[in-house]
């Protein structure tokens, strides 16, 4: 995972892609399950993708352009993932173990990499506890809840995600809760935000299903305190998780931030919107140098459109973003 600063000017764009469909985000395959004694049934799954591309905006090996790179066209692997979980009981997990990246559109393409996160190649690790049907507590590293997008593409309608996911946490360090009644649903999480090993991250959602076609969530997030220069944060296939630090990477704007949206889920036969509103900001905090209040909105409408019975879908969104303040 990269992350870098957006163009502070307004922008649109549109991206569309074909793949197997689902009603919502797109799954694993069906899971290999097998008896593991003691432990129970576990589920054993898992992926591997990547991509060709020609982009624009390439340069020379003096001047790398606008994207940073000299190459305009080429192959990537982009992710191997394998899960294992124990999905139901009283006490549960779920592990990954992979090489995992990320595309956003205007960004270059980098490989995946075993060194992002502080756990190195094990991207999730947590054990569950559910001692009701309705209420379930999580500890170890966790994905965020912020957004309709995921950080594995294909658990999204798209190859490439969108300016709102590039400014969210994605997975970290902390403690779960999720109660679920009738038709709601509400999760918190406290830990670390963004792998810096700074426990200061308070994640809210809350979800409501109308019925079988009609779904709105609501998210949140913020910093409760200050998170330094100093701290960690996602490393990348050329420097490490414990080679990168907040200052580094130039970050201290997306670590000391806070986070609103939502999005509308409406399925309508074979086709399915999403559309989507982000606020991010962060307020003045001259101790990790920034100088000013600065934001960035996000809007984008999903969509995913299957084709009859067929295990192929057309899925598409467009988004729209604009940044405020030198940080953004």
């Amino acid at each position: 995972m990269i992350r870098l600063k957006l163009n502070k000017w307004p922008a649109f764009a549109f991206a569309a892609a074909i793949a197997p469909a689902t009603a919502n985000a797109l799954d694993l395959p069906s899971p290999i399950t097998f008896d593991a004694g003691p432990l129970g049934t576990l589920e054993l799954s898992g992926g591997a993708d990547g991509y060709a591309y020609a982009l624009t905006g390439a340069g020379d090996q003096t001047s790398k352009g606008l994207l940073g790179t000299s190459t305009s066209w080429g192959v990537q692997f982009m992710n191997g993932l394998i899960q294992l979980q124990k999905p139901d009981g009283l006490v549960r997990f779920t592990v990954q173990v992979g090489a995992t990246n990320s595309l956003t559109l205007g960004t270059k393409p980098v490989p995946p990499s075993v060194q992002t996160w502080s756990t190195g190649p094990v991207r999730t690790a947590y054990v569950t506890l559910a001692p009701t049907s309705n209420f379930t507590i999580s500890a170890g590293q966790i994905g965020s809840v912020e957004g309709f997008e995921s950080s594995i593409d294909w658990e999204n309608y798209n190859l490439l995600t969108t300016a709102l996911w590039y400014v969210e946490n994605s997975q970290s360090v902390g403690v779960k809760a999720t109660y679920t009644y009738e038709g709601l649903s509400g999760t918190i999480i406290f830990g670390d935000g963004f792998d810096t090993n700074v426990w200061n991250y308070l994640q809210l959602k809350a979800s409501y299903t109308f019925n079988d076609n009609d779904n709105v969530t609501l998210y949140g997030a913020t910093n409760l305190g200050t998170t330094g220069l100093g701290a960690r944060f996602y490393g990348n296939a050329t420097t490490s998780y414990y080679s990168t630090t907040v200052g580094s990477a130039g970050v201290a704007n997306l670590v000391n931030s806070s986070v609103i949206g939502g999005y509308y889920t409406f399925t309508s036969g074979n086709l399915t919107l999403v559309p989507e509103v982000q606020y991010v900001w962060s307020k003045r905090n001259s101790s990790v140098g920034l100088t000013d209040y600065s934001s960035h909105f996000g809007a984008a409408l999903f969509a995913n459109y299957k084709f009859g019975d067929s295990p192929f879908s057309l899925g598409a969104w467009a988004q729209y973003f604009s940044s405020n303040g030198s940080a953004f």
